[in-house]
């Protein structure tokens, strides 16, 4: 307990995320009670890498009864497997049903978090759009996950090729593949997904 002269953090929780990690955190501290948190998400809308990766085919990798939150379960799922728009709808619903998109700071990426023992807040540096900003909380959960930000392979050679080039993490729908030569790097199951349809 502290005392009434005790600073007080900004959040008692800041949670980095808006996967499926992330609003599943968040539904979790309201339904205990525990609502003084904000949640920081890099992208403009929640769904974690349904949200990044939009590449043709994408889709989950295990069944999609399995790939859902057990007090808000669907029996909508199109296919077993269900794609990722669907998945990303999902989680916009749940975001939505669940009241928590007012305290999600979107288009916001994390800049540093340092823990600060004398005040025991986390202090996190904060960029959205350009605007620098810092937060404090008692608490800070990282639910960024693993598969948002494109893992390139070193190619030697491959800054001369002239050719477009991009990573299924960031797919360049711009881009029409039709008529092309298109090869793929990888055996991953984003390969495995997005060749069938290219």
């Amino acid at each position: 307990m502290t005392a009434p002269d005790d600073p007080a953090p900004d959040y008692e929780t800041i949670i980095v995320g808006a996967g499926f990690s992330g609003i599943g955190m968040a539904i979790e501290l309201d339904r205990s009670g525990l609502a003084d948190y904000l949640v920081v998400e890099a992208g403009d809308e929640p769904g974690g890498t349904w949200y990044w990766n939009t590449y043709p085919g994408i889709a989950v990798d295990i069944p999609s009864f399995s790939y859902q939150f057990s007090f808000e379960q669907s029996s909508t799922w199109s296919r077993t497997y269900a794609q990722g728009h669907e998945l990303k709808g999902y989680a916009t619903h749940c975001v939505d049903k669940y009241g928590l998109r007012s305290r999600i700071r979107f288009a916001t990426t994390v800049r540093g978090a340092n823990f600060d023992d004398a005040q025991g807040f986390w202090h996190v540096a904060l960029d959205t759009a350009g605007v620098e900003s810092s937060v404090t909380a008692r608490y800070l959960v990282n639910a960024s996950g693993a598969l948002t930000v494109p893992n390139l392979p070193d190619i030697a050679g491959v800054e001369s090729f002239t050719g477009v080039t991009m990573h299924t993490a960031r797919w360049d729908h711009e881009q029409d593949l039709r008529g092309k030569h298109v090869a793929i790097i990888g055996t991953g199951a984003s390969a495995v997904q997005v060749i069938p349809e290219i």
